[in-house]
């Protein structure tokens, strides 16, 4: 627009002109407010950030507990023990005094000091022979031949330790193929190939398909369950991880979508009658046989973003509310509640409704969009902000309702971080199937964790095809 089209406009009707004027504001701060986003006001990774955010102890949602790092007072502690049975004793005698004499060997000491070295043997292959003799009955003459173990099926192959080491490397430590089998050489001179090692990977994963299905079953029929995605690679091609889990379950699934197909796939929620935690992504409000809760830690760094982005001060008034109540559920777990009173309930409640209240009062009107525009009408990040909570208030605060629902979707986060940790250390999957197998693996082996199970003894009887000894 040229400065003489401006004073035309202006002079045939001075309301449209302000109107487009306030469009345009609102449409340079929403461009502003982009600049300010950073992890620590959004769903952003830290990855994301342009520059490395100064450290806003306004903005950081844990309380300081008083205590210095380390150990605390009255700590017992832990420290290398001596062993009552050493593998092996050396013993280190004086060759000669001072004097003079030399000791010949068979002097007895007046004293012992003893140190000890814990170290690993010298990793090495063993290999086991088996020999299946053919005896010649005497009583019939007829030729009977031993059996070999229903596990050794060639005449030369690798055992189960240290198959179950290689998909440990792999699944667990997310070492690359080759990196494995170079490791793999380096300490037992076990010349694997990477395609070897994946035939370990496969073959664990189709053993483990019984259990993933326990695990998928435990969750659905769970009354509290996280849920999350994030996106990967496989193949070249933008794809989607999901993972699906409670305080002793763990489920990872790959797909090329994100929302309500990957979902259907997963076939946990289209059956699950609980309460699902996530993130506001709408896909999951199409499962309408559960109940639902957001997740409060993105309310906190949604509500921080506004703030920070238009220095409205309702959002701070919204986070402080969301924070007392945590801080009350909280409280009430600890002291061994099931719930909190009427009295508690209502008086937050009212909090939450009077901080909508001022934030409408607070807040300009949404501007008034263009008539040529077709779709849903801008609002902006505010008063899309102001709307979720009015609308979504039973879901905000279902985690005071019922205190078996957590505040935030922590869980779920740090399970889903592994993936994002694979990716980072091995890269994206190449294949489908690998992707499959390896989310499978990593289910249970999450799974083992959480149910302070040893990994690496889950993985051996997976490798063996023997029964998990996990509990869903």
């Amino acid at each position: 627009m040229t400065e003489g089209e401006f004073h035309d406009l202006y002079s045939r009707d001075p309301a449209a002109c302000w109107r487009t004027f306030a469009t345009m504001q609102e449409q340079v701060m929403e461009l502003g407010a982009r600049l300010k986003v950073t992890s620590a006001n959004s769903h952003f990774p830290p990855s994301r950030d342009l520059a490395k955010p100064k450290r806003n102890k306004t903005n950081n949602s844990r309380e300081r507990s008083g205590r210095k790092p380390g150990g605390q007072p009255g700590h017992a502690g832990h420290t290398l023990a001596f062993s009552d049975a050493p593998s092996k004793t050396v013993e280190i005698r004086p060759e000669s005094c001072q004097c003079g004499h030399d000791f010949s060997g068979h002097d007895l000491p007046s004293a012992i000091e003893r140190r000890q070295v814990h170290d690993i043997p010298k990793p090495a292959l063993e290999v086991t022979e088996f020999q299946a003799m053919t005896i010649l009955c005497p009583a019939c003459g007829c030729h009977c031949k031993g059996a070999f173990p229903e596990d050794v099926s060639a005449p030369v192959q690798y055992g189960p330790d240290i198959r179950a080491l290689a998909v440990n490397l792999h699944v667990r430590n997310f070492i690359p193929y080759g990196r494995a089998a170079e490791l793999l050489n380096d300490w037992y001179a076990a010349r694997l190939s990477a395609g070897t090692l994946r035939n370990f990977v496969e073959a664990a994963a189709r053993n483990a398909q019984p259990t993933i299905e326990n695990i998928k079953d435990g969750i659905a029929s769970a009354a509290v369950a996280h849920f999350d995605e994030t996106g990967s690679r496989c193949g070249g091609k933008r794809e989607w991880d999901h993972v699906a889990s409670t305080s002793c379950l763990t489920f990872y699934f790959h797909h090329a979508n994100r929302g309500s197909k990957a979902m259907n796939a997963i076939g946990i929620l289209p059956r699950f009658n609980g309460t699902a935690i996530h993130d506001h992504f709408s896909p999951y409000y199409i499962y309408k046989e559960c109940g639902h809760a957001q997740c409060g830690a993105h309310l906190l760094r949604d509500n921080q973003g506004v703030h920070d982005a238009f220095g409205w001060q309702w959002p701070l008034t919204m986070k402080q509310v969301l924070k007392d109540g945590k801080c009350m559920a909280d409280t009430a777990k600890a002291k061994g509640l099931d719930k909190l009173t009427d009295e508690q309930k209502a008086e937050l409640k009212l909090r939450y409704r009077n901080a909508i209240a001022a934030a409408r009062a607070e807040m300009p009107p949404p501007p008034v969009p263009s008539q040529k525009r077709r779709g849903r009408k801008a609002k902006g990040k505010a008063h899309c902000l102001i709307d979720r909570h009015e609308a979504n208030e039973d879901q905000i605060l279902r985690f005071v309702d019922d205190l078996r629902v957590p505040f935030d979707n922590n869980l779920a986060e740090r399970d889903i971080r592994m993936d994002k940790l694979k990716q980072k250390i091995s890269g994206g999957y190449r294949s489908k199937q690998g992707a499959k197998d390896f989310c499978d693996l990593r289910s249970i082996i999450s799974t083992a964790v959480k149910q302070s199970i040893g990994a690496m003894a889950v993985i051996r009887e997976l490798v063996c095809g023997a029964p998990i000894s996990i509990s869903t």
